[in-house]
């Protein structure tokens, strides 16, 4: 038996039919994740991109409900230990984690502010002194990563409660940025205008961090944006903005300026937060090969081993290039292609040798993004946003998109369950977050509110 006498297949049972996913932003499925044996879990709320707050809002306020399912989830997978890791600066959260652990045996971990410190290779390196190796899990030494959203899902699933809202980080250019709890499926479009509207007149849009979201520059696609479960960042820029430009960049232009200006430096390899924890991936020779053209850069299966975390292309290339673009470029390429890297996987000890002063201050890293007008915004909680209709997509995780369990005309309540997981597929439940009527079916369910 489990933490409150809950079993294992009990407690797996209630997560997937609330339908929880990593909300550190992947999204994979959280019942497949547990079931497993591990000597540690970690609960991550090491929210190391700018200007969001999410995760800290939520320590805040349910710090005993994280603790609760990471009890629950180390009791199931046979954990040994458990650790709650933020940033040292979280003084207030650190101590109402102290007084939900006391007692527990969970340790709580305190982290300097560097990005990426909430990457889970980055995280495990810190805490327990091991390397996942390239390409990897936390599994392959002995440990799971759950972001506390994720855990505080867990314990609302426990009680019989799905995934229906999440909170989310407002920010950037608006009249007033603040913290707010969101039905899934809310256009982003009402969020910006529950703080107030843009504050510029022709606005760009992050979803998602500034270093790792998406950027929405088309006012007719910001119109079709929807909050999902793994959203928990909507920041608003002005158009031309440092960000805006290097996320627009053709590849035509990434590739005339990978040819023309890439000094091999080897900066770009030398702060990577992966390669300095040991992984043999060297994105200065990708770029060496990106400049040579398209079509020799299929050689460069290395780029498979990138984490997209930015630093390379945010901070650390003196001639503001593209590596970390590059990368994810031919990492769809060689999806498309069915091609995997196949070269070494051992991890060099060596190179984690100088990890302690390659880590990225985020005071530094607001500078290099122009974000220093937004850091200290420190928006305020300004409760619940209650949209006319939300449009849900079936597909908000890793793996095949739910089969819709309702059609045109359905009158459905918060909490039902109106998408499956297909039959022996990787995937998740999927929940109606407001009541109303379901008034389209297709790759996303779209409720009227009554």
């Amino acid at each position: 038996m489990g933490a409150l006498g809950m079993d294992k297949q009990t407690l797996i049972r209630s997560i997937r039919d609330a339908g929880v996913v990593g909300e550190g932003g992947a999204g994979f499925p959280t019942h497949v994740k547990y079931d497993a044996k591990v000597e540690t879990v970690i609960a991550n709320g090491c929210e190391c991109e700018p200007l969001l707050y999410t995760d800290q809002h939520v320590m805040a306020r349910h710090a005993a409900e994280i603790v609760r399912a990471l009890l629950a989830v180390m009791a199931v997978m046979g954990a040994v230990r458990g650790i709650v890791a933020i940033k040292r600066k979280y003084t207030a959260i650190a101590a109402r984690l102290t007084d939900a652990i006391a007692g527990t045996g969970i340790e709580l971990a305190e982290l300097d502010n560097f990005y990426p410190a909430g990457d889970e290779h980055v995280l495990v390196h810190e805490l327990l002194g091991r390397t996942i190796p390239p390409l990897g899990l936390p599994l392959d030494v002995g440990a799971v990563v759950s972001n506390v959203g994720t855990l505080n899902s867990v314990s609302r699933a426990m009680d019989g409660h799905p995934v229906t809202q999440r909170v989310v980080t407002v920010t950037g250019e608006v009249a007033r940025p603040s913290l707010l709890q969101v039905p899934i499926g809310t256009p982003a479009a009402v969020l910006v205008a529950q703080c107030g509207g843009a504050t510029v007149s022709d606005p760009v849009y992050v979803v998602g961090g500034p270093m790792m979201g998406r950027f929405v520059s088309d006012p007719e696609e910001m119109g079709r944006t929807l909050i999902t479960k793994t959203g928990g960042g909507l920041i608003v820029l002005p158009r031309g903005h440092y960000l805006h430009q290097m996320a627009t960049l053709s590849v035509h232009d990434m590739q005339k300026q990978a040819a023309a200006a890439c000094i091999q430096c080897r900066y770009c390899t030398d702060l990577c937060p992966r390669h300095n924890i040991g992984h043999g991936f060297e994105t200065h020779r990708v770029m060496r090969t990106f400049g040579g053209g398209l079509d020799t850069a299929m050689g460069a299966l290395q780029a498979s081993m990138c984490s997209e975390c930015g630093v390379c292309e945010m901070f650390a290339c003196p001639m503001r290039l593209s590596p970390r673009r590059i990368n994810a470029m031919f990492k769809a390429k060689f999806k498309e292609k069915g091609l995997q890297y196949s070269g070494p996987r051992e991890v060099v000890e060596s190179q984690s040798i100088l990890n302690t002063f390659r880590k990225v201050p985020i005071s530094r890293l607001a500078i290099k993004l122009d974000l220093l007008a937004y850091m200290d915004l420190h928006p305020e909680f300004a409760g619940d946003v209650r949209p006319e209709a939300v449009r849900i997509p079936l597909r908000q995780h890793i793996g095949a998109p739910a089969l819709a369990q309702v059609r045109v005309g359905d009158t459905v309540r918060a909490g039902d369950c109106i998408g499956e997981i297909p039959e022996g597929a990787l995937g998740a439940r999927v929940h109606a977050s407001i009541a109303g009527v379901v008034t389209e079916v297709g790759s996303s369910i779209s409720i009227k509110g009554t």
